[in-house]
């Protein structure tokens, strides 16, 4: 176990082995005032995935996609961020809607074509999208233009390159669900006037606005004294994520004390300033003694973000508590085996596209945490050769070389 104390850096750049494109990640964007926004072809390249367990291939007569509604727009991606769930429903055919189609995510890029509701969004800003409705190919990341809805979107501070956006998304998605809905955490932060109360917010609207299949999840799983409280221990399994970095700064700006659970050898050094408690995790069983021991057996919250084996291991963690229950969120997989006491949750990641003012709060409370640069963000390495360097990264997560840090692939402006 290792205490820690101070303030994580903002982020650093670890280029793969195979490019120097640092310029990428240290220089502040800037949009040429010669760029037109007036011509968007009719078609243009993208990533296809034809088979299960087959590489994505590139063609270059792919459709752009057509706004339909007043709340969608177009973006001329800049850069794209990979996931790990790129790769594992490939692997493992799961999360495949229909084939051919089109994954990712993740992306950043200029909007070239502003949604007709008014608004604040003009054609030129530089955005990030967290394109959740997988379903849709339109809003997919693995093409030069993707359609997004407004209230997935957000601004990009002049100071956060697309490279750096195009990891944030989806990461921070689960992150504010898995905190502000499943647990009932505040998203609020030093020097920003706004917080977001997703719990008060999600109960707030008729029933029937949330989606039929994550409703109970939504306003069933946690009774409102079960919210956390300051002072309540949270732990985070798999403290190296992207997604657990988030997760650990929103706890703790709402009074939590934090145990992130890690590989210290790897990841020791950078995170022993985010001013959480590490806890090795290379010998599980003595992790949660380790853990029971520091909260004296009353831990009630824990966010795993590794697979079902840490999430089963991370709910030994919990003792028993006379006035309230336990609450695992799974972001990877639930355990098989479910212990008495415990609120097994599942992100309801839904509520985020297909509930805009919840999509929009999230969004709104990015761009003042981003443009406030409260965030530290993770590290991110760029993957040459543009969308046909897809593969390449996808490679690098499938052979387990990536850790503690986002692949991103830069697109050609």
């Amino acid at each position: 176990m290792v205490m820690a104390t101070g303030a994580v850096s903002a982020r650093e750049t670890i280029p793969l082995p195979t490019t120097q494109l640092e310029q990428y990640a240290v220089q502040p964007f800037q949009q040429s005032p010669a760029t037109s926004f007036s011509y968007i072809p009719k078609y243009q390249k993208a990533m296809i995935l034809h088979g299960i367990r087959q590489p994505y291939e590139l063609t270059d007569e792919h459709p752009v996609p057509v706004p339909s509604q007043p709340d969608e727009l177009v973006v001329k991606l800049y850069a794209l961020g990979l996931n790990p769930i790129d790769w594992k429903s490939v692997d493992y055919g799961y999360g495949i809607p229909n084939l051919p189609y089109v994954a990712g995510r993740d992306f950043a890029g200029v909007v070239v074509k502003a949604p007709q509701a008014a608004g604040d969004l003009r054609e030129g800003d530089i955005v990030l999208c967290a394109s959740t409705d997988y379903r849709d190919v339109r809003k997919a990341a693995y093409q030069e233009y993707a359609l997004a809805l407004r209230h997935t979107v957000c601004k990009l501070a002049h100071h956060t390159t697309p490279e750096q956006g195009a990891c944030l998304g989806v990461a921070y998605v689960a992150a504010t669900l898995a905190l502000g809905s499943c647990l009932g955490v505040k998203l609020a932060a030093p020097k920003l006037s706004q917080s977001v109360d997703l719990f008060g917010l999600v109960r707030s609207i008729p029933a029937s606005q949330v989606p039929e299949d994550i409703r109970a999840e939504c306003l069933d799983s946690t009774l409102p004294e079960e919210r956390p409280r300051p002072g309540d221990w949270i732990v985070i399994w798999g403290g190296s994520s992207t997604s657990a970095l988030f997760l650990s700064q929103i706890a703790g700006w709402a009074g939590l004390k934090v145990i992130l659970v890690v590989d210290a050898a790897k990841h020791g050094a950078k995170l022993a300033e985010t001013g959480s408690t590490l806890v090795d995790c290379q010998d599980a069983e003595r992790a949660v003694e380790v853990i029971r021991g520091i909260t004296g057996g009353n831990l009630l919250y824990g966010i795993d973000t590794v697979g079902k084996d840490t999430a089963a291991r991370l709910a030994e963690c919990m003792g028993p508590n006379s006035e309230r229950r336990g609450h695992l969120v799974a972001l990877a997989a639930p355990p098989k085996q479910r212990l008495e006491g415990v609120v097994y949750h599942s992100v309801p990641i839904k509520l985020f596209h297909e509930v805009p003012v919840v999509g929009q709060s999230l969004m709104s409370w990015l761009e003042m945490a981003l443009e406030s640069r409260l965030l530290a963000l993770p590290s991110v390495s760029l993957v040459p050769g543009g969308l046909q360097g897809i593969n390449t990264g996808l490679d690098q997560m499938r052979q387990g070389k990536v850790s503690g840090r986002r692949l991103v692939v830069p697109l050609k402006a």
